[in-house]
């Protein structure tokens, strides 16, 4: 079973992943800021996260940056944002996916398993 971590300051956008990926056949962990997304990076070792982009201290591009240089993981990640055009230049980087919030479902679970290479 692939492991997700989602990591949004919003705690209901939070659920609505948690049952969304759940649903889907994933396990899943959340985190609210870019302090505890990466720490619990490093405990849960997930296969791919869903960053939101704007957060307090730092958001997803800081999580995004500290996980590329300093850990040196190449995990996929999918950023949620309402403002895509934030991280346009992300999006052409191999394992990024950028998503427009409001993200469907379908959208989401289609986008993830995709990165993932999963059918």
């Amino acid at each position: 079973m692939a492991k997700i971590l989602a990591v949004d300051d919003d705690l209901s956008i939070l659920e609505i992943y948690k049952e969304i990926f759940v649903k889907a056949g994933f396990e899943v962990r959340t985190a609210e800021d870019a302090v505890s997304a990466v720490t619990l990076y490093q405990q849960f070792q997930p296969d791919l996260l869903v960053l939101d982009v704007d957060m307090p201290a730092g958001g997803g591009q800081k999580v995004f940056d500290r996980l590329r240089n300093l850990l040196q993981t190449a995990t996929p990640i999918v950023f949620s944002t309402g403002m895509p055009e934030s991280v346009q230049n992300l999006a052409k980087l191999a394992n990024v996916a950028v998503l427009k919030k409001p993200v469907t479902p379908d959208l989401l679970i289609a986008e993830v398993k995709r990165l993932l290479r999963l059918p």
